[in-house]
């Protein structure tokens, strides 16, 4: 185990501040699907950012079919504008958009999402469109802007933040989910952390380097919740024990009633209520506004 916890030191330039360090590094393995495939990443001493040293060259090769935010949503037709439909709204990374229908479901239009590596433009009915690109091939401006676990996936944040300055009304709100470092699942699991994803989560951002990147894109931070749940220390043991999370997901019911036990799924809530009290969680939500 202290094996797979051990770093080493080396220099590395920081894609988020600009500063090249003597880093702590790592070797993480990709445990989605538990090919046990090895990444580096480096914790940037100035910034904090957790961040993969190399970003690999043909990202597809990582999201599978089955990748959960591309599972087959209800195909459903909504007719009209929808009873809230002076909003614009924008989803960003939102996949086949689940978010979207259920806003939809409510009475909302005026909803937009894209998502590179979905296969194709999605339209439902008259309210939903999803196009199949980056934030940078959206048009117009929006009175929400969201990225709900998908900021983590974007190799250029810099860029991606520039684009919702330019995208986000005056009086508009971003809304970012994201995993964050450093965290008390990192301090307990180190690489086996679950939300380090390898290689899909580029950077796992700290409250410093979305600072540092609001600042150079011209929005300023207005809140930061905390909401890290139990599956900070659940799904990030089962790392440890070599457990891949398709076959957590798959056979979810028995890690959580037989293998984890009720005692311990209280005692880890309890937890993480506790960390996310002290802004030490390992997810936070970030809303951002203009300057």
């Amino acid at each position: 185990m202290e094996s797979e916890k051990t770093y080493l030191m080396e220099r590395h330039k920081c894609r988020i501040c600009g500063r090249e360090n003597l880093n702590k590094t790592y070797a993480v393995k990709e445990m989605m699907y538990g090919t046990k495939k090895e990444f580096k990443y480096f914790a940037c001493e100035s910034c904090k950012c957790l961040q993969i040293a190399e970003v690999p060259k043909d990202m597809g090769e990582y999201y599978w079919s089955d990748y959960y935010s591309f599972h087959d949503a209800e195909k459903r037709e909504f007719e009209g504008r929808g009873e809230h439909c002076e909003s614009r709204i924008l989803d960003v990374g939102c996949g086949v958009g689940r978010w979207l229908l259920e806003l939809a479901g409510k009475g909302y239009g005026n909803l937009y999402g894209c998502d590179p590596f979905i296969e194709e433009d999605i339209r439902y009915g008259e309210r939903i469109y999803i196009k199949q690109g980056e934030i940078n091939q959206m048009d117009g401006q929006f009175d929400y802007i969201q990225f709900s676990d998908s900021f983590e996936h974007m190799a250029k944040p810099l860029e991606t933040l520039e684009c919702v300055k330019k995208l986000l009304k005056g009086n508009g709100i971003c809304r970012i989910g994201i995993p964050v470092f450093p965290n008390a699942a990192f301090d307990i699991f180190g690489v086996n952390w679950y939300e380090l994803d390898a290689p899909r989560h580029f950077f796992l951002h700290s409250e410093d380097s979305m600072k540092c990147l609001c600042e150079k894109a011209g929005l300023k931070i207005e809140r930061i919740d905390y909401n890290s749940s139990a599956a900070q220390f659940i799904i990030s043991y089962l790392y440890e024990q070599g457990v891949s999370y398709q076959t957590f997901r798959e056979k979810k019911e028995f890690f959580l009633k037989e293998y984890i036990g009720k005692e311990n799924m209280n005692y880890f809530t309890e937890a993480a209520y506790r960390v996310n009290s002290k802004g030490y969680g390992d997810h936070a939500n970030f809303q951002l506004v203009h300057f």
